[in-house]
């Protein structure tokens, strides 16, 4: 594979995966075949439970069957685009259900595979449609949301001490999570974290 190759799939690997699948044999594959690929692979059995997981996680991914209890595919995806999120969206259905092509068309999905779902295409319609998570460095992804804050807080250029004041807890902590963060971004400065935010688009420049 060439090194543009690697970077992709590597990129790829950062992005959060929500599979929302009511048959449990095809969810357990889904689930198993795609943590090969994404590091946080989670999943739903229903419209219903899915709203609930992108309510706590907001994950990068949905792949959703259309055929389901409580809340249809269809239905699930016009109720997560009122809420200006915009995740990649795929719906999969069995083929004698394809007449949910055009309103699939309609809702404006990334893609609609018929089951059984064929990994290798799976996974080329997520790089197609990634182009704007690809042109990222997505390693912040690895931090909790407590690790987050700390990030954003030292990007802008805050102290230990005053990013504890802030949470109310000791400053010795907040150089626990900074030693952290600079194990898991693979940074060794701060000027390195803050050029990072920056080119990233998580911070805005000075």
């Amino acid at each position: 594979m060439c090194y543009n190759g690697i970077m992709i799939k590597y990129q790829l690997s950062f992005l959060s995966v929500l599979i929302i699948e009511d048959n449990e044999e095809t969810r357990g594959h889904l689930v198993d075949v795609l943590q090969l690929y994404f590091e946080t692979v989670l999943f739903a059995v229903d419209g219903c439970d899915g709203l609930k997981k992108v309510e706590a996680s907001t994950p990068d991914v949905i792949i959703s069957d259309i055929r389901m209890p409580c809340l249809n595919g269809i239905e699930f995806v016009k109720k997560i685009k009122k809420e200006n999120y915009n995740p990649i969206i795929i719906l999969s259905t069995a083929f004698s259900d394809k007449e949910y092509l055009l309103e699939a068309l309609d809702i404006k999905v990334d893609a609609y595979l018929i089951k059984p779902i064929n990994i290798e295409i799976l996974i080329k319609k997520i790089e197609e449609s990634a182009k704007d998570f690809i042109s990222l460095d997505l390693r912040y992804k690895k931090l909790s949301v407590r690790e987050y804050e700390v990030f954003l807080d030292l990007a802008h250029g805050l102290k230990p001490s005053e990013i504890a004041r802030k949470y109310s807890i000791k400053a010795k902590t907040i150089s626990t999570y900074r030693n952290r963060i600079f194990e898991k971004m693979l940074f060794k400065t701060n000027a390195e974290l803050i050029a990072y935010a920056i080119k990233n688009k998580l911070i805005k420049e000075f």
